[in-house]
């Protein structure tokens, strides 16, 4: 991950939204070209891997996601998060059958392995989650329930 740079007024413009005098955030890549944001960069940005980009995008949406529906809703929005986490589960699954037999259980392969295990623990934690609140629970306690959730990785 690259180091974040923090410029308190930029002495030059940074097309298209940085001007002179504005505060920004920019970070680079190896060998790569330089990102600059007026607002502190998102977890999915700091990233080359697709994989952790798509799982962190879906990590950190998860509170915008979830907050303010009903019980229906957010079953259905569950639906929706659960094929999100197969999808990138079957990704992962896709990338390491394409690999050679020898190598699927070194290295990368395992790196993929270890990835579809905590999709697939994910899953089950959020289809084990009650969404019926117990005596003394509230709505809000379900929901923190599910967003305390994660992949593990």
């Amino acid at each position: 991950m690259p180091r974040v740079q923090h410029v308190k007024s930029a002495r030059k413009a940074w097309p298209p939204d940085i001007e002179i005098g504005d505060s920004y955030y920019w970070w680079k890549f190896a060998f790569g070209p330089r990102y600059n944001s007026k607002t502190y960069p998102k977890r999915s940005r700091l990233t080359q891997s697709g994989f952790l980009s798509q799982l962190w995008d879906l990590e950190d949406g998860l509170s915008d996601r979830l907050n303010g529906l009903t019980k229906d809703d957010l079953e259905d929005e569950l639906e929706n998060i659960t094929a999100e986490i197969q999808e990138l589960h079957d990704e992962c699954e896709q990338n390491r059958e394409n690999m050679p037999e020898h190598l699927q259980d070194v290295g990368s392969g395992e790196i993929l392995q270890e990835r579809m295990d905590a999709m697939e623990e994910w899953i089950d934690e959020i289809e084990g989650i009650d969404l019926d609140p117990q005596e003394g629970c509230t709505w809000e306690d379900v929901v923190d329930e599910i967003l305390n959730t994660s992949c593990g990785l």
